[in-house]
């Protein structure tokens, strides 16, 4: 399973880059990987590991801007397809073996 999380926060004072940064940090020590800029995934071993660690997020979500929270199947991700560009190269070491931690 992943957890993908899109989110879009105000950046329009310090305080709020300051918001911002803290939770890109949580995300990241948490063991979400950047797919695009404001939009992460984490792997989880089952659909209760990732709604245990929603509760988690949930507690440490700022209270402006916009967050939402998808979880798909690996099948799922897999078929995500990707117009131009390509895979981060933190995506690449994770899809290779979803349980390999770089």
């Amino acid at each position: 399973m992943r957890m993908i999380v899109f989110f879009d926060l105000p950046m329009n004072s310090k305080k709020k880059v300051r918001t911002y940064t803290q939770f890109r940090k949580f995300l990241i020590k948490s063991g979400f990987s950047m797919m695009q800029f404001s939009i992460y995934c984490k792997v989880f071993n089952n659909v209760e590991a990732a709604q245990a660690y929603l509760k988690i997020l949930k507690k440490n979500v700022p209270m402006q801007g916009q967050i939402r929270i998808m979880i798909v199947t690996e099948k799922q991700y897999n078929d995500i397809e990707i117009i131009i560009g390509g895979k981060s190269k933190q995506e690449e070491k994770i899809t290779i073996d979803p349980f390999v931690l770089f």
